[in-house]
C-alpha cells in the first residue's frame, strides 16, 4: 500500500506511525492484530474516496481493505485488521436531529434522531433526554460505547427484554457501498421495491438479488432461525422480507461493517419512563431459576439481570476502589451495601443475584408491580428486597454494567478473556445449562464470572486468563468448542448481542450448517463482490488465524 497515494485522496488524517498502530490493535476482545493504516475520514466523501481507492487497488491485485471503527468497545476482534482502519470517532460525531414522530398504530408518541457513527451513547443519550427519549437498546458500555458500533453489532441490554435489539429502531442508513457510491436503505413496499429492481445500477442489481436470494430459499431461512429472543450470529436473514416490507437495514444493522460502511443513521426513539423501581432476589439454587423467571415474565419488567456470585465476591474484594471508580461519594455508596454484607455473613453467598426493574409514569404504578411481584414469588422461600429508591439500585447496577470493567481495571496478573461472552439459551433450560456450563470451566481450571440477562437467558461469561502463559491459551479453542456444543444442544445462539468478529466467526458453521452459511457466503459476495469490507468476519474466517492473534498482555 502507497500511504502518500492513499494521502492524496481524503481530506481527512493518514497515520501510519507505530503508536497508532498499537493503539489501534486491540479492542476490547482478547485479540491483537496491527493495521497498516488508520485513517480518519472527514466526511462521507472521504468515504466514498476510500472505497474507489481500495476498490482500484485490489483490481491490481493487492491485499487490502476496509474496517470501520468508532469506539472500539467490540468484545470479538470485529474491527481488528492488517490493512486500513477507518475511525469514525474523531468527524463522525454530529447529532443532527432529535424530534418527535407519531406511531399511527398505536398513537403512541415516539422520538427519532439523526445521527453519525462517531457519536458516544453517552453524549447522545443526553441530548435525546432533553425532549424525553431513549435509544433503549443500549449495551452495559452505554458509557463508552458509539452508535456505530451498535449498528454495527446490532447491540441489546438490559431493556431488551421489553423493548428490542437495535434493528428494532433502525429507520434509515446511508450507507457507502462497495461501488463507491452512497445510498439510504429504508424499508421499501412491494411497489418501491419493484422500481429499485427495475434500475439497471449497482443497487438495483442489490435489491433484485436479495429479494432472489430470499424467495428462492425462504423455507431453508427460517428452519434455521435461531428458537431465542436475540441473536446476532451470521446474517439477519429473517427480518429483511416479509412479502408487505423490504428491509435491507435489517440486514446492515448487525453485519459488522462486511457489507458497507454505514455513514449516518435515522433511529426511533421511545418515551422515557420517569419513575423506576427495583426488586432484588437472592438466589441460592439453580433449580429455582426456571420458576422465577415463569413468574416474573408476565409482570412485563423492562429490565431482568443477573451476576453470579464470583461476580459479587470481586465487588467486595476490591469494594473501596470500585466505589472510588464510580461514585462521587463513595462513603455514602459503601454504607448503602451494609444489608449486603449483612446478607452474606448471616443466609452465606447467593448463587445468582437477580434484579427485576420497573419502569412506569408513576410512583403507585411502580410499587404496585413491585408489591405484586414480591408477594407471587414469597412461597419460593428466598431472600428478597426492594430497593428503597434509585440510589439504592444504582449499587446493583453499577455491579452488572461495571463487572467488566472491573475485571479489566482491578485484577493484576490476568487478563479478561472474552471467548465464550455472549451464548443464549432460553431460560427453561437455565437449571441444567448453567451447571453443565459451571463443571467446564471447573474441569479446565479457569476463573470466571457470570452476569447477563437472565430474562432472555442470555449470559456473558468472562474468564480471567494468563494470556502469557501457553497453558492458558491451549485451554482457549477447547473450552470454546465444549461450551458452543452445549449452547447448540439446548438450540441456542453463540451469540445474542456481541456478534461474531474473529472469536465465533468460525463456529456459524456448527450452528447454522454449510447450507445456511452458503447463503451468507452469497450475501457478502453480492454487497461486497471484492472484499473490501472487513474481510475475515462472518464469512471466510479462520480460526487458526484467530487463536494465532490472541495478545499476551
Amino acid at each position: 500500500m502507497n500511504i502518500e497515494d492513499l494521502k492524496k485522496v481524503i481530506k481527512g488524517e493518514v497515520m501510519a506511525d507505530e503508536k497508532t498502530r498499537v493503539k489501534y490493535s486491540r479492542d476490547t476482545s482478547l485479540f491483537e492484530v496491527a493495521p497498516a493504516v488508520v485513517v480518519f475520514p472527514k466526511d462521507e466523501d472521504d468515504v466514498k474516496s476510500l472505497v474507489r481507492f481500495v476498490a482500484d487497488a485490489k483490481k491490481r491485485g493487492e491485499v487490502i481493505s476496509l474496517t470501520g471503527r468508532s469506539a472500539g468497545t467490540d468484545m470479538s476482534g470485529g474491527p481488528l485488521t492488517e490493512s486500513i482502519v477507518v475511525d469514525f470517532s474523531k468527524y463522525f460525531t454530529r447529532i443532527e436531529d432529535v424530534g418527535n414522530l407519531i406511531n399511527m398504530e398505536g398513537g403512541i408518541p415516539d422520538g427519532y434522531a439523526v445521527t453519525e457513527p462517531g457519536v458516544f451513547y453517552r453524549d447522545f443519550e443526553k441530548e435525546t433526554m432533553k425532549k424525553g427519549f431513549l435509544l433503549p437498546s443500549y449495551p452495559a458500555s452505554r458509557e463508552l460505547c458509539a452508535l456505530g458500533g451498535m449498528i454495527a453489532n446490532d447491540s441489546g441490554g438490559e431493556k431488551t427484554l421489553k423493548y428490542g435489539k437495535t434493528h428494532d429502531y433502525v429507520r434509515k442508513l446511508n450507507v457507502v457501498l462497495a461501488d463507491g457510491a452512497s445510498y439510504q436503505l429504508k424499508p421499501l413496499t412491494p411497489e418501491e421495491l419493484k422500481k429499485k429492481e427495475d434500475e439497471t445500477t449497482f443497487e438495483g442489481e442489490i435489491y433484485r438479488k436479495m429479494h432472489t436470494l430470499l424467495e428462492k430459499n425462504a423455507d431453508v431461512i427460517q428452519r434455521a432461525k435461531p428458537k431465542v429472543s436475540k441473536n446476532s450470529a451470521g446474517y439477519n436473514l429473517w427480518d429483511v422480507w416479509n412479502g408487505i416490507r423490504f428491509d435491507l437495514t435489517k440486514l446492515f444493522t448487525g453485519s459488522q461493517g462486511t457489507l458497507g460502511m454505514v455513514t449516518k443513521m435515522e433511529v426511533r426513539l421511545v418515551k422515557a419512563k420517569p419513575e423506576t423501581g427495583m426488586l432484588i432476589i437472592f438466589l441460592s439454587d439453580f433449580s429455582k431459576v426456571t420458576s422465577v423467571v415463569n413468574e416474573v415474565l408476565p409482570f412485563a419488567p423492562s429490565s431482568f439481570e443477573s451476576f453470579d456470585d464470583q461476580t459479587f465476591k470481586l465487588a467486595l474484594k476490591y469494594f473501596w476502589g470500585f466505589l472510588k471508580l464510580l461514585a462521587k461519594n463513595p462513603f455514602s455508596l459503601a454504607l448503602a451495601f451494609l444489608p449486603e454484607f449483612w446478607l452474606v455473613l448471616t443466609k452465606g453467598m447467593p448463587k445468582l443475584i437477580l434484579l427485576v426493574e420497573f419502569e412506569e409514569d408513576t410512583v403507585a404504578e411502580v410499587q404496585k408491580k413491585l408489591e405484586a411481584l414480591r408477594a407471587k414469588l414469597a412461597p419460593l422461600g428466598f431472600p428478597m428486597r426492594l430497593a428503597a429508591n434509585k440510589e439504592e439500585s444504582r449499587k446493583y447496577w453499577l455491579i452488572r454494567r461495571e463487572s467488566f470493567n472491573l475485571l479489566r481495571t482491578r485484577v493484576k496478573g490476568k487478563q479478561t478473556a472474552p471467548f465464550i461472552d455472549d451464548l443464549i439459551v432460553r431460560p427453561e433450560f437455565i437449571p441444567e445449562f448453567l451447571p453443565a456450563l459451571y463443571e467446564i470451566l471447573k474441569r479446565y481450571d479457569i476463573f470466571s464470572t457470570v452476569a447477563g440477562h437472565i430474562g432472555d437467558g442470555n449470559f456473558h461469561i468472562i474468564p480471567l486468563m494468563r494470556l502469557a502463559d501457553e497453558a492458558d491459551r491451549a485451554k482457549i479453542r477447547p473450552v470454546a468448542d465444549e461450551v458452543y456444543a452445549l449452547v447448540l444442544k439446548y438450540g441456542g445462539s453463540i451469540t445474542a448481542e456481541h456478534n461474531d468478529g474473529l472469536i465465533r466467526s468460525p463456529y456459524l458453521e456448527a450452528m447454522y450448517g454449510k447450507e445456511v452459511c452458503a447463503l451468507f457466503k452469497e450475501v457478502k459476495d453480492i454487497f461486497d463482490p471484492q472484499g473490501i469490507f472487513n474481510p475475515g468476519k462472518k464469512v471466510n474466517s479462520s480460526m487458526e488465524y484467530a487463536m494465532n492473534h490472541i495478545k499476551r498482555s
